[in-house]
């Protein structure tokens, strides 16, 4: 009976199961499910409010690498705001924009690795934060985008062992290919990174001249209006606007605008700080090396003592770079000339330097090296604030700012008009601008009193020493330790001991401070007794025209023979008193 039951039940499932082949074989096993979204060209392309960027990926090429394989977070604009960037640039439509500009615009909309917006919001220099941390440390803003420079080429003109950066090939003596290896960066700005940081929505409006709403999540100027549409290989995040691919240092001084240039600042950084070092990694991993073709050799560049490298978008470590970011202030080739031809140089009318590249390396400091900076410039900060509302030694005025743009690798401001460094334009003008001080102005460098006296908040009467002076009485020489890394010290010849003795930097401090004069009383008649900043005491006899401390002053290094000091004037305009050259150091005794 057992065995009848299987013989009528196996025709009946043997129907069911061929039915059931039937069915499947008529689908297409390869068709995509309904449910999957897609790679992200994919989960670009199905969005109605995004087919203009679609565009942008597809005539780009980078369908072919986001709609494949990788791993990608795409800042997608509407449809509205790409149309508000042709006309902005006068495209007609897409396909008008240029291929290589194409390119950069939408590689710069795209980042590396998947980012959910709440990833966007929770990274830090060491890993995900947890709990409530203070540490600034802890909130990464910055993400590397997939746009890359290419390696590029810098023109060279070699002279007195160095090599300088030119901007006309017709100068160069050749040229070097520079590596570039890292992507540009941009910031994601949300509301723990601008508290923790002690940051302020008009810091944010002050670079992308827009509020920032606090609960908001932006990429650079633009706002997330719908977050986390979800792809196979990554997430799209929508946007309100086109953000332009920012500009490193580099870039943006070589950037010209109608009636504004930086390119003479620019010149200066070229003239005097770039090294090259040969890479020889990056040589020979370029593709020709492997086919026994001969290819460039890749360079290194780096701007030391600068406090950051022009061209580079990253910092020493990709960490580092997520959670900080550099500041830049440079002004305008018509506001830089007038300071280098009225101030700096000789066409200013005086002795002063023969041209801007003819100057000492601690005077080119202090021009251009106190402008970059390893922190952004914010208004709410100190160092904005030093700058663009103090009365230092180094300060500009706030309404001369022209230009506010937040770059890849800093944050820049351009001045439409230039105030010098007050070592220029203060009584210690002529020391810095007359060659003929070079040593005296070293070692107020080196002592640290040019700062005190530059800034002093009075009137001043300043008695410096010219180099010829001091060679001849031997009271103050300077010994070049490395003359490639700027570094000295300074000896006198002790005319009692008949030997040399290094001096500190405190004697020098106290020998300077000492030419320095500050209030006055009037003495007997044509008598001005003067207090020195150093805190003793000169008498100035007008009726003759000579000045001394206590006691006469002296010729040389604990000397014998006395000399007369006539003060002779020094006839720049000063901001804070008057300088006058003497022969030698006031003497004061013991």
């Amino acid at each position: 009976m057992r065995k009848h039951l299987t013989i009528l039940l196996l025709p009946g499932i043997l129907f069911i199961l061929f039915a059931g082949c039937e069915k499947w074989t008529g689908q297409d096993i390869y068709k995509r499910p309904a449910w999957l979204p897609g790679k992200l060209y994919t989960a670009v392309s199905v969005q109605k409010n995004l087919s203009l960027f679609a565009q942008c990926i597809r005539l780009s090429g980078l369908d072919s690498i986001i709609g494949v394989s990788g791993s990608f977070t795409v800042f997608a604009p509407t449809d509205e705001a790409m149309r508000q960037y042709l006309s902005e640039n006068n495209y007609s439509g897409i396909s008008n924009i240029p291929k290589e500009e194409l390119v950069r615009i939408t590689k710069f909309h795209i980042i590396q690795d998947s980012w959910s917006l709440d990833q966007l919001k929770i990274l830090g220099s060491d890993g995900w934060r947890i709990g409530d941390n203070k540490n600034s440390n802890s909130y990464a803003y910055k993400r590397e985008t997939i746009l890359k420079n290419p390696d590029e080429k810098y023109w060279i003109k070699r002279a007195n062992n160095k090599e300088m950066i030119v901007a006309d090939s017709t100068m160069a003596d050749g040229y070097k290919m520079v590596y570039t290896p890292y992507r540009k960066f941009v910031p994601i700005f949300y509301d723990e990174y601008f508290t923790v940081n002690g940051l302020t929505s008009d810091d944010y409006n002050f670079y992308f001249k827009r509020a920032f709403e606090p609960g908001n999540v932006y990429f650079g100027g633009a706002k997330i209006i719908q977050a986390d549409l979800f792809a196979e290989n990554g997430f799209v995040h929508i946007i309100d606007k086109v953000v332009d691919p920012m500009l490193n240092a580099k870039e943006r001084l070589e950037k010209e605008f109608p009636g504004e240039s930086y390119k003479l600042f620019m010149d200066m950084v070229n003239w005097y700080y770039p090294k090259f070092a040969a890479n020889t990694i990056a040589t020979n991993n370029q593709p020709g090396v492997r086919l026994g073709a001969n290819v460039e050799t890749l360079w290194d560049l780096d701007y030391a003592p600068l406090a950051f490298n022009l061209q580079k978008e990253r910092f020493s470590t990709i960490n580092e770079t997520l959670v900080k970011h550099n500041g830049l202030i440079a002004p305008t080739d018509d506001a830089f000339r007038e300071f280098i031809d009225g101030v700096l140089t000789i066409k200013s009318g005086f002795p002063h330097w023969n041209d801007y590249k003819s100057l000492p390396a601690d005077v080119v400091d202090i021009i251009v090296a106190q402008n970059f900076k390893l922190t952004p410039f914010y208004p709410s900060t100190s160092q904005y604030k030093k700058i663009f509302k103090g009365a230092n030694r180094y300060h500009q005025n706030e309404q001369d700012i022209i230009r506010k743009d937040f770059g890849s690798n800093c944050t820049f401001i351009g001045l439409g008009s230039y105030i010098p460094d007050r070592v220029f334009t203060s009584v210690t003008g002529p020391v810095f601008c007359r060659p003929i001080f070079s040593t005296f102005r070293l070692a107020m460098v080196y002592s640290g009193t040019y700062d005190a006296i530059a800034n002093y908040n009075g009137k001043l009467y300043f008695f410096p020493i010219t180099d010829y002076t001091l060679m001849s009485d031997s009271s103050l020489l300077l010994n070049w330790i490395d003359k490639d890394k700027n570094t000295y010290n300074f000896k006198a010849y002790n005319r009692q001991t008949h030997k040399f003795e290094v001096l500190s930097s405190r004697t020098i401090s106290n020998w300077i401070l000492n030419q320095v004069g500050t209030s006055t009383t009037i003495g007997s008649a044509d008598k001005e007794i003067i207090k020195t900043l150093g805190g003793n005491y000169l008498t100035w006899d007008h009726s003759n025209n000579t000045i001394q401390g206590s006691l006469p002053g002296l010729y040389g290094y604990k000397g014998s023979i006395v000399i007369t000091n006539s003060p002779f004037p020094l006839d720049e305009s000063t901001d804070n008193g008057k300088s006058l050259t003497v022969k030698t150091w006031f003497n004061f005794g013991n």
